[in-house]
């Protein structure tokens, strides 16, 4: 009995130690590798045909220059091995009419690295690929570019500016998370800018409150009025305003919650100064990211600070 007993300690020992091991398992994000590669980067595999690189590689709306919406790079599906599957974003094409009908789209998160999201795109044919993605194209853009927002987000979560959200909250009653280096500031009536003012890329969020506006045409008017009193140049006479027909109005929910985004470019009356921009507008409030970049490439850095518009409850 005795010799009986101690074996069944030495064995719960290790069906113990078997069961924190398969438990790890189970739980495979303290196991996998981090992801490598820079934001907006995607790794194509199996894409014979370009169809998917085309897709992801159509232009941004709302850049006064042509930047595509991602960066691409593509490898069939024999090369992809272990060094590539660490990539941060990876659509992964397959044509077999045996196993699909028609152009089917899913994904998962956190396949073989963290934080990583992984797109399966299925096709009976190369056709039915084209004609799958020319309706689901919009649909698989947004899907990789709000995996990289979330990225943003968890990387703001950890380094953020609580001096300035305490002074959002206290303004305006509500919580918007602030990058780390956005240390300038200007308040005004109902109005905050706040700004890393970097000699390279300097990038800008702006909160203000104003009337309702009904329509695009509106936002624009009232836009322009908030900006002509509070974002001047080296002169009264210079300000910032909109470039009317660049705006683009798209209605979205977030956190339960109808709000509309707008789009466009930015200029200083007066003044060889400009660039995109991107607002978020809930009711009389607005959350904005701008960006002065010139010389430079835009994409990056705008959705970047754009990340910080979707903390805003």
């Amino acid at each position: 009995m005795a010799g009986w007993c101690r074996l069944s300690w030495r064995a719960a020992g290790l069906l113990l130690g078997a069961a924190i091991v398969l438990a790890g398992c189970d739980d495979r994000q303290g196991l996998l590798p981090r992801s490598g590669g820079r934001p907006y980067e995607v790794l194509v595999v199996g894409d014979r045909s370009q169809t998917v690189r085309r897709a992801l590689s159509t232009d941004v709306k709302g850049l006064p220059q042509g930047e595509p919406e991602f960066d691409v790079s593509s490898v069939d599906s024999a090369r992809f091995t272990a060094p590539l599957r660490v990539a941060r974003n990876i659509v992964m094409v397959n044509i077999d009419p045996n196993v699909y009908t028609a152009t089917r789209i899913r994904y998962e998160k956190n396949v073989f690295a963290k934080p990583q999201m992984v797109v399966y795109i299925g096709a009976p044919s190369a056709k039915a690929l084209q004609e799958g993605i020319t309706r689901q194209g919009p649909m698989l853009r947004n899907l990789l570019n709000r995996a990289e927002i979330n990225a943003s987000i968890g990387r703001l979560k950890r380094q953020r500016n609580t001096q300035a959200e305490a002074m959002v909250r206290q303004m305006f009653g509500v919580d918007l998370w602030i990058p780390m280096d956005m240390v300038s500031s200007k308040r005004g009536k109902d109005f905050l800018w706040l700004s890393n003012n970097a000699p390279e890329g300097m990038q800008n969020i702006v909160v203000y409150r104003c009337r309702e506006a009904k329509d695009k045409q509106q936002y624009v008017m009232l836009r322009d009025s908030v900006m002509r009193q509070n974002i001047k140049g080296e002169t009264d006479a210079m300000h910032m305003r909109t470039v009317p027909e660049t705006v683009v109005a798209t209605a979205a929910k977030e956190k339960g919650r109808s709000i509309t985004i707008y789009r466009g470019l930015w200029e200083m009356s007066g003044d060889a100064m400009g660039g995109p921009f991107v607002s978020h507008t809930v009711g009389k409030l607005t959350v904005e990211a701008f960006v002065f970049a010139p010389g430079s490439k835009k994409r990056n850095k705008l959705r970047q600070i754009e990340a910080a518009l979707y903390t805003l409850k």
